[in-house]
């Protein structure tokens, strides 16, 4: 199982403190940036297939081992912030270059970057990130249903054994790779002083992110954005980012899209081995 070779805690904006993973390997910078609700080290399985490149994972405000805001102040470009803070602190792609992999929201933070800091990334492999199109409504992405549920999720349970049982009956998380569930909850729940695992990522603070979806400027700087992009979706398609890849593809300048068979939104948790290939294959054609 692959640990890291040292974690470091870095300050962001709005007084955070972020945890940050470095796995070593070879090769260029890669920084993993990780989807609402989840935490850096949930993508371990996938990381573990890539040593031809120093790998980075990142838990970012409010997820994982990371520090929170006061209130629930989460916009994404706060995220995005974070990554741009873990960069600049580990001096990524100062001595080799530097690649990002995104899901989900890390993927809408890692484009919203990219703009921003012209020759920054020698390239992007975005999982379905979560740009919102002109004209896409919140009942269209089904939002509300997905507030509501996650506002209702359990936050405890008597053991981290008794979260994973739990967790593998039921859908989406029933469909992830067991070892990235087993370290889904292994870093994402933390002890409490009776014993029992209390989950890191509040729900309010997930719930809040999903809110804020729409509401980033990811969309208006994709046009811009100079490195190349291999912008990856499920062939799974539920309402949502799925739907939206083709719009996000007709705006960047240099995209390759590919669609993976057999997998939905967490594909990158579905199938880490399959998903470390793409990744590896993308960016060494970068």
């Amino acid at each position: 199982m692959l640990e890291p070779v040292s974690i470091h805690r870095v300050p962001s904006t709005d007084g955070v403190e972020l945890a940050v993973y470095d796995f070593g390997g070879g090769g260029p910078d890669l920084i993993a940036a990780h989807a609402t609700g989840f935490h850096g080290r949930v993508y371990d399985p996938m990381l573990e297939h890539l040593d031809g490149f120093r790998r980075i994972s990142v838990d970012l405000r409010g997820h994982g081992d990371a520090t929170a805001p006061d209130g629930l102040d989460y916009s994404w470009e706060s995220c995005a912030e974070d990554l741009v803070a873990v960069i600049d602190a580990l001096q990524l792609g100062s001595e080799r270059p530097l690649f990002g992999f995104g899901h989900s929201m890390g993927a809408a933070s890692l484009l919203m970057i990219a703009p921003e800091r012209p020759g920054l990334f020698a390239g992007l492999v975005c999982y379905e990130p979560v740009i919102y199109p002109p004209g896409v409504t919140d009942d269209d992405a089904r939002l509300g249903v997905w507030v509501e549920r996650t506002r209702r999720r359990r936050r405890r349970f008597a053991s981290h054994e008794a979260a994973v049982a739990n967790y593998a009956e039921k859908v989406p998380y029933s469909l992830l790779d067991p070892e990235a569930l087993e370290v889904y909850v292994r870093h994402g729940f933390a002890p409490s002083a009776d014993g029992a695992v209390e989950i890191r990522c509040h729900p309010d603070v997930e719930a809040q992110l999903y809110l804020m979806g729409p509401h980033h400027r990811a969309w208006d700087g994709l046009h811009q954005v100079e490195c190349p992009v291999t912008l990856m979706r499920g062939s799974v398609l539920i309402p949502g980012p799925a739907y939206w890849a083709e719009a996000i593809v007709s705006e960047l300048p240099n995209v390759l899209f590919l669609e993976i068979e057999g997998l939905g939104h967490l594909g990158p948790l579905e199938d880490p081995e399959q998903m470390a290939v793409l990744v590896a294959s993308a960016l060494g054609a970068a």
